[in-house]
């Protein structure tokens, strides 16, 4: 199998991490973006990795653009303007009615998980595109079905939907592949997260409060992920990393399999009215 140099976003935790040392162990070259970088990788994790030579990382924010160029300069200097695989893995979930989202929340959750990783695409697609490589967009089922409390996370993933079977079309004459991730819930750090960070503050006396109180009970829980093993989800993007051709989507996870299921058989009103009354039962119930 030929080595190929893969620089995958939001590798330090979740999928993004377990993917990372996969690679490695593969013998793939790695370009791990994370927030703090190369001394972050040192002191955290991967460090056994770092004496290969195959192990590289980069300080990137996908809020700020401007740190973007630290990526795009790394390719060039170290792997001759080549990037066979780019994995835009990371992103965030910010949760909660969105009547109550106020402007800085709805555009940070956009800029991280839509413009950020948009904008971090075209800086680097020169470099896929020399490497006649493939783009892999890790988004969510919630990107093809919304749920309740999900309105700026939902938004953010639909919109990365769109885009990526947009750029599918664009590049595919160019010789350079695209395609979707869509997991389900898994076990990683999102819901602990979310229920620490991605929820706002509602006014006590407000319409909201009693279920963004059950909302945020549910989300931190123990058991509110499955207990699928986020490494099935690393594997599969190692494996879309490395096949001939890339399928557009891979849906993963049972739950994210019978949502698009039902949304394929179920005419819309009914569909609405069981998921409404599942999600009633799972995350708002008494």
């Amino acid at each position: 199998m030929k080595s190929k140099t893969v620089l995958i976003t939001g590798a330090s935790a979740g999928f993004g991490r377990i993917a990372a040392e996969m690679l490695l162990h593969r013998g793939h070259r790695v370009i791990a973006a994370l927030r703090g970088g190369q001394a972050r990788l040192e002191k955290e994790f991967l460090a056994a990795h770092l004496q290969t030579g195959r192990l590289h990382a980069v300080d990137l924010h996908l809020e700020q653009p401007g740190t973007f160029r630290a990526a795009v300069s790394e390719v060039a200097q170290k792997f001759q303007g080549r990037l066979d695989v780019l994995i835009n893995n990371a992103g965030y979930g910010q949760m909660g009615p969105v009547e109550i989202l106020d402007e800085a929340l709805l555009r940070k959750q956009m800029e991280v998980n839509f413009f950020g990783t948009a904008l971090l695409t075209q800086a680097l697609l020169p470099a896929v595109r020399e490497a006649g490589g493939r783009i892999i967009n890790v988004s969510s089922i919630v990107g093809r079905v919304g749920l309740p409390f999900y309105g700026a996370y939902a938004a953010s993933k639909f919109a990365l939907e769109g885009y990526s079977e947009s750029l599918w079309y664009d590049l595919r004459p160019l010789g350079v592949q695209v395609g979707l991730v869509e997991p389900g819930g898994y076990r990683t750090e999102f819901s602990p997260k979310v229920s620490r960070e991605g929820l706002p503050s509602a006014d006590p006396t407000g319409v909201y409060a009693h279920r963004l109180d059950l909302f945020r009970k549910s989300v931190a829980k123990k058991n509110f992920s499955p207990g699928r093993d986020p490494t099935d989800v690393a594997r599969v993007m190692v494996r879309l990393s490395e096949r001939r051709r890339l399928p557009f989507r891979t849906v993963l996870g049972g739950d994210a399999k019978l949502a698009v299921f039902i949304r394929r058989l179920l005419p819309e009103w009914l569909r609405l009215r069981l998921m409404d009354w599942t999600m009633r039962r799972k995350f708002f119930a008494e």
